[in-house]
């Protein structure tokens, strides 16, 4: 049994817009994650301080407990109003997300508090995008399945302000999923591309419509 909680609390500086509810195809952004996570899962949260504007959607939300604490006072949420103890957390803005992936992840999930893909470059470079630093290593966080044993870590983290979601390894226990297992799923890392500005936007229309050929 597994909860999906999907996070649509960033502001979208860089895009302008509300990006998850940009139109890619024939679905907004949003629209995608959900037509990939659902079926996976049996029941799907979104966690947003901007409920209004995702009502259409039919899908029960709630607002970050603890303000402005970022990706991890989202995570901290969704972990908190789950039904079950396994949850897949993944963000409103990645329409390329592999379903075989996600349930990978939950299957290796087992006694440890966290599953977490790594990559060894920007994933943005999918997208064109050039970064320094490509070859750090990146725990993909918001591709990622949690359990509910992660909750005390997290809250240990707030009353230290510490909110950097990838040091939650420094405070439970998570395993690491290298990119030579996970391209088993996804080959070319594209559950790993978050839409951030316009220029990502027109990228991800072309690997849209070659996905659509």
């Amino acid at each position: 049994m597994v909860t999906g909680i999907i996070l649509a609390g960033g502001k979208s500086k860089r895009m302008g817009e509300n990006k998850a509810l940009m139109r890619l195809g024939n679905n907004t952004l949003i629209g995608h994650v959900i037509h990939r996570v659902r079926p996976i899962t049996n029941e799907l949260l979104l966690i947003t301080n901007s409920p209004d504007e995702y009502t259409h959607l039919g899908i029960r939300m709630h607002s970050d407990i603890v303000q402005n604490a970022g990706a991890l006072g989202g995570i901290h949420t969704g972990l908190t109003h789950a039904s079950h103890d396994t949850v897949l957390c993944v963000g409103c803005d990645s329409p390329f997300i592999v379903p075989d992936l996600l349930s990978y992840l939950v299957s290796a999930l087992g006694e440890y508090d966290a599953v977490m893909p790594y990559t060894c470059r920007n994933p943005n470079e999918y997208l064109g995008v050039n970064q320094k630093d490509q070859r750090q290593t990146i725990r993909q966080t918001l591709c990622a399945a949690y359990s509910k044993n992660c909750l005390a870590a997290i809250e240990g983290m707030f009353n230290k302000s510490d909110l950097r979601v990838h040091a939650l390894a420094e405070h439970a226990k998570v395993l690491t999923i290298a990119p030579e297992i996970w391209q088993t799923y996804d080959s070319k890392g594209l559950s790993f591309l978050n839409i951030n500005s316009p220029e990502d936007f027109e990228k991800a229309k072309e690997i849209y419509s070659k996905l659509c050929k």
